[in-house]
């Protein structure tokens, strides 16, 4: 049963889980890593009775196919015990209800001596001498799920004293975006996390908040069991985001890997950043997230595990979202490869052309591009296979596949642009060198549309101003 495959994180989240069942508006995650260590989780919520408590302490006490209401996060029935001992050799719980308190205990050391399943009950003087039964005993009512004896925290953290705090850390970014939507209110509640009285802040994932955020039409799957909702999302640009927005939005360590269905289980994530198959991680989408919420009724055909950590969708579900996929994913495609779209429309002269060869590309130096053009036709003939030359070593030498590592760890490209006094320094070169083989008017429509000065909007002044000077 210690080996369900809990991590630190996975473990304090599922203890959450059971707070928010409860009713809890705020949890306390209270710790030291010194002699006596341990982990307290405390909520507010509605408390047990004896005999509720006696059940949450059972394992199994609830099974997977009773119904559940509809802000219920359990599962199994296991997650408590499953979770806690995956941690530790002792678990106290401590549930204070209509002014009554009531403490079990599991201890894996006297279970080993008495060869029996036997739930320790613990009196007024023993439980109130536990560590941070005062935090619990001021609420009205609530629950204290305390973790000592930390064995597995030792064999794979090290020693306590040191490594808590970094453990620590690992658990706020964890409970901060499994739980971001809570801690955003969206149930409808004010909710809130703390460890060792600091605050949580919530994720953004699906960057909701950002302005330049794209969201897309909601979709349904409706099942007799229950609908299944799905919004897709389009994150900004690269060029858009702050160094903050990326770290939002990379859960999976770049923004390639976080791209794909984000599962929600009554508003609580429990996967996120895959495909499930459906479609494979490619670069041009790595900019799309799909919101899916699935109700707690649809738990059997997801196939969801223990630790909420792990689900599958169902053939029929599976179906509707490869169906789906790739009108998912195009929005993230055009961010990429349509940012010049209205240059392109209005039938801008770009200096790069890419060449398509079946299932190759190449970048090539547009020698139509006026700049270009007019470079070539006032070279003096013995000069001029030089320059074509070194124009092929240009093409030849384009670091393409530097671009795509820089733009694969999220970098985001920012060309140098030309100030006002370059651009009208540019339109009087490109003039001087030009204005022997076309009219002025022929020369300004034609630059307009050319890059930089495409994307400049006062362009026509200084291409007008260039000819009239000169």
């Amino acid at each position: 049963m210690r080996a369900v495959g809990y991590t630190l994180e996975t473990a304090i989240a599922d203890l959450v889980d059971n707070s928010i069942t409860a009713g809890a508006s705020h949890v306390d995650i209270l710790f030291t890593g010194a002699t006596d260590s341990y982990v307290a989780v405390i909520d507010n919520g509605k408390g047990m009775s004896a005999l509720e408590a006696q059940n949450a302490m059972r394992l199994a006490g609830n099974s997977s196919r009773n119904s559940r209401e509809t802000h219920d996060l359990g599962r199994f029935g296991l997650g408590l015990k499953t979770a806690s001992i995956s941690q530790c050799r002792n678990l106290t719980v401590v549930t204070k209800k209509g002014g009554q308190i009531y403490c079990y205990r599991w201890d894996l050391d006297y279970l080993a001596s008495s060869g029996t399943w036997s739930l320790l009950h613990l009196d007024a003087d023993e439980y109130s001498s536990l560590p941070e039964f005062d935090v619990l005993n001021e609420l009205d009512s609530g629950t204290m799920v305390l973790w000592r004896n930390l064995d597995q925290l030792k064999a794979t953290h090290g020693t306590l004293e040191s490594s808590m705090d970094e453990s620590m850390v690992a658990v706020r970014r964890h409970l901060g975006l499994v739980f971001h939507r809570y801690l955003a209110g969206e149930h409808g509640k004010p909710f809130t996390i703390s460890i060792n009285y600091r605050k949580i802040e919530g994720a953004d994932p699906l960057l909701k908040k950002h302005k330049a955020t794209q969201a897309g039409a909601s979709d349904r799957i409706s099942l007799p069991e229950g609908v299944i909702e799905l919004r897709p999302y389009t994150l900004p640009h690269l060029n858009k985001l702050t160094s903050k927005d990326k770290e939002r939005a990379r859960i999976d360590g770049s923004l390639r890997d976080s791209q794909g269905f984000y599962i929600y289980r009554q508003m609580r994530l429990v996967i996120w950043g895959t495909w499930f198959r459906i479609a494979p991680k490619q670069e041009l989408g790595k900019l799309a997230r799909v919101q899916v919420d699935v109700p707690n009724s649809l738990d059997h055909l997801w196939s969801l595990d223990i630790k909420k950590a792990q689900a599958v969708p169902p053939p029929i579900i599976r179906t509707r979202l490869r169906q789906v996929a790739d009108s998912i994913i195009a929005p993230s495609r055009n961010v990429h490869t349509y940012r010049g779209r209205a240059a392109e429309k209005s039938q801008a002269t770009h200096l790069w052309k890419v060449i398509e060869d079946r299932d190759a590309f190449r970048y090539e130096i547009n020698r139509e591009h006026p700049a270009v053009a007019a470079l070539l036709s006032n070279v003096p003939d013995g000069q001029l296979t030089a320059l074509s030359s070194l124009l092929n070593i240009l093409e030849g030498s384009f670091p393409v596949d530097d671009v795509y590592n820089r733009l694969g760890q999220d970098f985001s490209h920012r060309p140098t642009s030309l100030d006002n006094q370059e651009l009208k320094a540019l339109a009087a070169d490109l003039w001087g060198s030009l204005k022997s083989s076309m009219s002025p008017e022929i020369f300004i429509s034609a630059m307009r549309e050319t890059e930089p000065f495409s994307s400049d909007q006062h362009a026509v002044i200084y291409l007008e101003k260039a000819v009239h000077n000169g």
